[in-house]
């Protein structure tokens, strides 16, 4: 569940001190409040602790010289049921052996959420892969760095129309995330799929339709917003999108025809603000994010909210 963070708010009141009880004049003329002692330790005592807690003292947990206490804030795309459903697996199951919580906090806001991470704000984010954080550092100048891969984001091609990728007529229409990163990963499931070959020395990781030599299978291309695969299906021959979006969605897997093998160039990562890479706290991040338990869990899981949708590490 993604949470909401609201700002501490207080709230006071008066209080009659009883007659037989030894009471502490707080002075301020007329009208003055009188508290009974035993309040004001107890008051004083839990107000310590929670400001000790969430407020402006670190936790008594937390490492010494570290801006992270022992609850891991970490932020990720708030329309993906797998990211959470893969930060809570971590929190369940591995970060109790550190000592940590891993609290999930959904953004949508990429933007947002990548310059929270640089503020440190939470400790990391795992929502994007290495061609989509060369893309923000350079056009936001944020100061982030990737730790490694955590996952790869199953990406698929989906029809209601076609029962196959060979079925899909010469000519057919097939819509393509907009964003320069999502489309070159598009069009390179394409290209390994022999359906399509780029021209000598573009890099698959950046291409794009002008990249194209041999569009073998005279397809057309429509460009779509990100998240707005399972409403495009309908409207066009097919759709190259994250399955986690058709798997939100409710759209059965029959109309998943061609599931290739995600690119390690294309695993998510875990991100950090760069100016907190050498944190105490972060070191325990990546005993957490890179146990080997994760990627077995990855590989086997029966999570409807995570199986099929984020898939192992892969070695090429």
């Amino acid at each position: 569940m993604s949470t909401t963070h609201q700002p501490d708010q207080q709230t006071g009141g008066h209080h009659r001190a009883p007659d037989d009880r030894e009471s502490i004049d707080l002075g301020g003329g007329p009208g003055r409040w009188l508290i009974p002692i035993g309040v004001v330790v107890i008051v004083l005592s839990v107000g310590v602790g929670l400001w000790l807690k969430y407020g402006g003292g670190a936790d008594e947990k937390a490492v010494e010289g570290s801006h992270f206490s022992n609850n891991f804030k970490i932020a990720y795309q708030a329309s993906s049921a797998s990211e959470q459903a893969f930060l809570e697996y971590l929190d369940q199951e591995i970060a109790p052996d550190h000592g940590i919580t891993i609290e999930p906090v959904g953004i949508e806001d990429g933007n947002q959420l990548d310059q929270a991470t640089a503020d440190g704000d939470y400790i990391a984010n795992i929502y994007q892969h290495n061609q989509r954080l060369k893309q923000v550092i350079e056009s936001t100048g944020m100061k982030l760095t990737a730790l490694g891969p955590v996952f790869q984001w199953s990406y698929s091609i989906y029809s209601t129309k076609y029962d196959s990728i060979d079925d899909l007529p010469d000519g057919a229409e097939i819509a393509l995330l907009n964003d320069p990163a999502n489309t070159a990963q598009a069009l390179w499931i394409l290209e390994r799929a022999g359906k399509l070959t780029f021209k000598d020395g573009v890099d698959p990781w950046a291409a794009t339709e002008a990249d194209i030599a041999d569009n073998i299978g005279g397809y057309t291309f429509t460009y779509m917003e990100y998240g707005a695969g399972p409403r495009t299906l309908d409207s066009v021959d097919a759709v190259i999108d994250y399955n986690m979006s058709f798997v939100d969605a409710g759209t059965p897997e029959e109309y998943r025809i061609y599931e290739p093998a995600a690119p390690l160039a294309f695993a998510g990562q875990l991100v950090v603000g760069t100016e907190y890479v050498d944190d105490p706290q972060v070191q325990k991040l990546e005993e957490i994010f890179f146990d080997p338990r994760v990627q077995d869990y990855l590989a086997d899981n029966d999570d409807p909210n995570l199986a099929g949708q984020l898939a192992p590490v892969s070695d090429e």
